[in-house]
C-alpha cells in the first residue's frame, strides 16, 4: 500500500546555524593565549611541556625556563571573578574599583565586597557574587510558570537570612505551600519566632493568620493615602460628570477624618478599625455630632467609635484637650452636603442631605465587608500581632499571601496596593525630619541602618501593581532595602499601570535575571531593548565546491550588530538557568539551588492577643502603676491563691516522671482546680489609700523653638513605656524641659 509522504516546505533543524557557527573569532593571537592562560584551562600548557620534556629529554633546558616563567605568570595573576570577589577571599578586586585617596581621578581596586552568592558561570564556571550595596540597588525577575522563580526567590532569600537580615514576601498569586516554603528557611537559621504571616486564603474556612493593623502606627497622611487606596481605587475611566464629584467629595471626607482618628488612637486610646471608621462616616448625623457649630466651644462633641471588647458602637464626648481646629475641613464637609444648615431641623428633616452623604460613602461598602467581614480575622484587633516599622527596622520574616482565586482581580489587587501603600509608609520615617542635630545620630544610624541589605520580594507584582512602588524603589537604597519584584510577563503590567511608567520601572533595576520566558510579544521586545546590542565578527557566507559538493566558508569576517540576548537561547532555558545582566555584562548562569523543601509539621507562633483600653475606662490598678503606686511595703502582699500552690505541687510531682506531655498536661490541668479567692496582683495595693486619678485632659504643651530635641524625644519615649497617652506624655516632658530651660537662662543671667 503506497504512502504519502507529508510535505514540508519550511526550514528543518540541519537547516538552522545553531551554535553560534555563524560566530568568529576574530582576537589577536596573543589575546587568546592570554585568555587561555588565566582561564581554567591554564593547566594545560604546564601538561604539554611536561609530556614534551619527558618525550625529548635534550628538550629540558628550552622547556624548563618557559615552564618557570609560565608558572610565576600564573600564580602571580590576579583573580579576578565576573561580579565581585567573597568577602571572605580578603583579596583586592578589580571588580570593585574605589577613588584613590590622594589622586583625584585615580580608582584603584576596593575590598572584595561579595555576600549574595547567585551561581556559577555557566562558560567558565566561576562563582557569582555580589555584594549588599549591589542588594540594594534591586532586582528583576522574569520567567515563566515552570521555569523556578519560586526555588529562584528562596535561593537569594537564604542569602540574607545566612546573613542575620530578614525578609518580606508578597506573593500575588499564594498558597500555603509558600508559608511552609518560608518556615522551612526559617527553621535552617533558628528564626521561626521571627515569622509573620498575613494568610488572605479563607476558601478553606481555616483562618490562621496573624492580625495586621495597617492603620495603627501611620500618620495622618500616611491613613489617607491608605483609605484611598482602598476605599477609592484608581479610576481607569477617566470618567467625569457627578461620580467624579461624588469621588472628590469621598476625598476630601476621607483626608479630613484622616486627622481626627489619628488624634484619638494616640490620646484616647480609640484604635482605628474598619467599623471605627464606617461607625463615623456611615450616617451624617455621626459628624454632625462630632463637628458641632463652630461658634461654641463649650458645645457637647460626641465621637463615635466601634468598641472591639463589647463587640457594639460606642460615643465618648471628645476629650477637652481635642484640638478644634482639626474639625474644621469636616465641618466644612457637613456644610456643604445638600445645603445642610442646623436652622432647618435636625438631618432627619433634610433628605438631600442625607441622600448626597449616602451617594458619596456608598461606595466603601465593598472594602467595609471586605476587612470587617472576609478578612475580620486580620484586620479586626486593636493592638496588631504585624507592625510594618517592626518588621522593617528589626529584620523579621513577613509572609502576605494574597488570594488570586478566590477573589475579582480588582479586589486582590486593591489589598496588594494596600501592602504596598503600608510598606512605603513604614519605610518614610526612616528619611528623617530632623535637619539640625548631629549627622551621625541622625543619618548614619538611621532606624533602618545595618550591615545588611533588607530584602522586599514582589511574586507576580503584575496581579497588585501600584504607582507607588516605582517611588519606593527610587528611594529604597538609601534606606538600606532591596526590592526584588517577579513577573511571568509585561503585559500584565502595562494593563495595570500602563507602558509609560512600567517601562522606567523595569529600568531602574540593576541585577536583572532572565528565566525562561513564553511570551514573544511585549515581553520579547522589553527584554531584547534591555540586553542592547553588540557588534560581531560573523561569516558572511559558504562557497561550495563543485566537484564535491561541499560547503566552505569564505575567507573574510563581516561586522554586523546583533542582539546581546538571544530570543532562542531565552526560550530553551531550563531549571536553574538564566542569563544574567549586571552593569553592562552579561553571564550566561547556572543559578544556586538551595534546596529549599518543605516537610513536617508547621504551626504559626501565637502572639498576645492586646487591646487598647479608651480614656477614661481603664482599670484601677493600671492607673495607679501609671501614678506611681507600685511599690508597696511588705504587709501589703498576700499568699499565692490556692489555685496556684495546687499547680505549683502537681508540677513537682510530674517532673520526674516518664509521661507523654499529653498525661503531662491531663496530670496538670485534668482535675479541677480550687477556686482563687484572691487577686495577688491587686493584693499588691490593698494598702495603700484610695486612689486619685490625675487629670487625664491637659493643654498641649509644646517643647520651646530652642529646647533639645532629641532629650525631649528620648525622654518621651521612656515615659511612654508606663502606657501613658503619647499626647499627654509629649505635653508634660516639654512643660518639664521648657522650665528646666527658663531657670537655666535665669541663673546664667545672675
Amino acid at each position: 500500500m503506497p504512502i504519502v509522504s507529508r510535505r514540508m516546505d519550511g526550514p528543518q533543524d540541519h537547516h538552522e546555524q545553531r551554535a553560534g557557527i555563524a560566530y568568529l573569532d576574530t582576537r589577536t593571537l596573543g589575546a587568546q593565549i592570554r585568555d587561555i592562560a588565566t582561564g581554567p584551562g591554564s593547566a594545560f600548557g604546564i601538561l604539554a611541556l611536561a609530556g614534551l620534556t619527558l618525550a625529548v629529554p635534550a628538550l629540558t633546558a628550552f622547556t624548563l625556563p618557559i615552564a618557570g616563567a609560565f608558572t610565576a605568570y600564573v600564580l602571580t595573576r590576579p583573580l579576578v571573578l565576573p561580579l565581585r570577589l567573597p568577602a571572605n577571599a580578603r583579596l583586592k578586586d578589580r571588580n570593585n574599583p574605589v577613588a584613590h585617596p590622594r589622586r583625584q581621578g585615580v580608582e584603584i581596586p576596593g575590598p572584595a565586597t561579595g555576600d549574595w552568592f547567585l551561581g556559577w558561570d555557566d562558560n567558565t564556571g566561576q562563582q557569582l557574587w555580589l555584594s549588599n550595596d549591589d542588594m540594594a540597588m534591586h532586582t528583576i525577575l522574569p520567567g515563566s510558570t515552570g521555569w523556578g522563580k519560586s526555588q529562584t526567590i528562596y535561593s537569594l532569600l537564604c542569602n540574607a537570612l545566612a546573613q542575620g537580615s530578614g525578609c518580606m514576601i508578597v506573593d500575588g498569586k499564594g498558597s500555603n505551600n509558600l508559608v511552609f516554603s518560608v518556615k522551612m528557611m526559617a527553621r535552617r537559621w533558628g528564626r521561626e519566632a521571627d515569622v509573620r504571616v498575613i494568610n488572605m486564603l479563607v476558601s478553606s474556612g481555616d483562618r490562621k493568620s496573624h492580625t495586621w493593623g495597617a492603620f495603627s502606627g501611620v500618620n495622618p497622611e500616611g491613613l489617607s493615602e491608605l483609605l484611598l487606596t482602598i476605599f477609592l481605587p484608581e479610576d481607569k475611566s477617566g470618567g467625569g460628570g457627578s461620580a467624579s464629584y461624588f469621588r472628590d467629595r469621598a476625598d476630601s471626607l476621607i483626608r479630613a477624618m484622616s486627622y481626627v482618628w489619628v488624634w484619638m488612637r494616640d490620646h484616647a486610646g480609640i484604635p482605628i478599625t474598619s467599623e471605627s471608621i464606617r461607625a463615623s462616616l456611615s450616617t451624617i448625623q455621626a459628624l454632625i455630632d462630632l463637628v458641632g457649630t463652630r461658634s461654641d466651644p463649650s458645645e457637647k462633641r460626641v465621637f463615635s467609635y466601634y468598641d472591639l471588647a463589647s463587640q457594639r458602637l460606642m460615643t465618648m464626648p471628645l476629650p477637652e484637650a481635642f484640638p478644634l481646629s482639626l474639625l474644621d475641613p469636616v465641618r466644612d464637609y457637613v456644610n456643604e452636603t445638600g445645603g445642610f444648615s442646623s436652622g432647618k431641623g435636625g438631618v432627619d428633616s433634610q433628605d438631600k442631605v442625607r441622600e448626597q452623604h449616602s451617594y458619596v460613602v456608598g461606595g466603601f461598602a465593598r472594602a467595609f465587608t471586605q476587612m470587617g467581614s472576609t478578612l475580620g480575622h486580620i484586620f479586626r484587633c486593636g493592638l496588631p500581632g504585624v507592625d510594618f516599622h517592626d518588621i522593617f527596622y528589626n529584620r523579621r520574616i513577613l509572609v502576605v499571601v494574597l488570594p488570586s482565586l478566590e477573589n475579582h482581580p480588582e479586589t486582590n489587587a486593591s489589598l496588594g496596593r494596600m501592602t504596598i501603600t503600608a510598606q512605603r509608609y513604614a519605610l518614610a520615617p526612616a528619611l528623617g525630619t530632623s535637619l539640625e542635630g548631629d549627622y551621625v545620630d541622625l543619618v548614619v544610624n538611621r532606624p533602618s541602618s545595618a550591615p545588611t541589605v533588607y530584602p522586599i520580594v514582589h511574586d507576580e507584582v503584575g496581579m497588585f501593581l501600584t504607582r507607588g512602588l516605582d517611588v519606593m524603589m527610587a528611594q529604597a537604597r538609601e534606606l538600606n532595602v532591596g526590592i526584588t519584584i517577579s513577573f511571568q510577563e509585561v503585559g500584565t503590567m502595562y494593563a495595570a499601570l500602563g507602558k509609560d511608567r512600567v517601562v522606567p520601572l523595569l529600568g531602574n533595576p540593576k541585577l536583572k535575571i532572565f528565566g525562561q520566558i513564553e511570551d514573544s510579544a511585549p515581553t520579547k521586545e522589553w527584554l531584547e531593548s534591555t540586553g542592547g546590542t553588540m557588534q560581531v565578527s560573523v561569516l558572511p557566507g559558504y562557497e561550495s565546491s563543485p566537484t564535491l559538493g561541499v560547503y566552505s566558508g569564505v575567507d573574510r569576517a563581516d561586522i554586523r550588530e546583533v542582539k546581546r540576548i538571544s530570543w532562542s537561547d531565552v526560550q530553551s532555558l531550563r531549571n536553574g538557568q538564566a542569563i544574567i545582566l549586571f552593569r553592562g555584562k552579561r553571564i550566561y548562569t547556572r543559578l544556586f539551588y538551595a534546596g529549599i523543601k518543605p516537610a513536617g509539621y508547621n504551626r504559626l507562633h501565637p502572639l498576645l492577643t492586646l487591646h487598647t483600653v479608651p480614656a477614661g475606662r481603664d482599670h484601677p490598678i493600671a492607673r495607679a502603676i501609671r501614678g506611681g503606686q507600685d511599690i508597696p511595703g511588705r504587709a501589703a502582699h498576700l499568699a499565692p491563691a490556692a489555685s496556684l500552690e495546687v499547680i505549683h505541687d502537681r508540677m513537682a510531682r510530674i517532673v520526674d516522671t516518664d509521661a507523654t506531655v499529653r498525661e503531662d498536661i491531663h496530670a496538670l490541668f485534668g482535675a479541677e482546680l480550687p477556686r482563687a479567692d484572691t487577686q495577688p496582683f491587686a493584693a499588691l495595693f490593698q494598702s495603700l489609700g484610695a486612689y486619685t486619678s490625675p487629670k487625664t485632659d491637659l493643654p498641649v504643651t509644646m517643647l520651646a523653638p530652642k529646647g533639645n530635641v532629641a532629650l525631649y524625644e528620648a525622654m518621651v519615649a521612656l515615659e511612654a513605656l508606663n502606657c501613658d497617652a503619647q499626647g499627654q506624655t509629649r505635653s508634660r516632658v516639654a512643660s518639664v524641659l521648657n522650665t528646666l530651660a527658663r531657670t537655666t537662662v535665669r541663673r546664667k543671667g545672675q
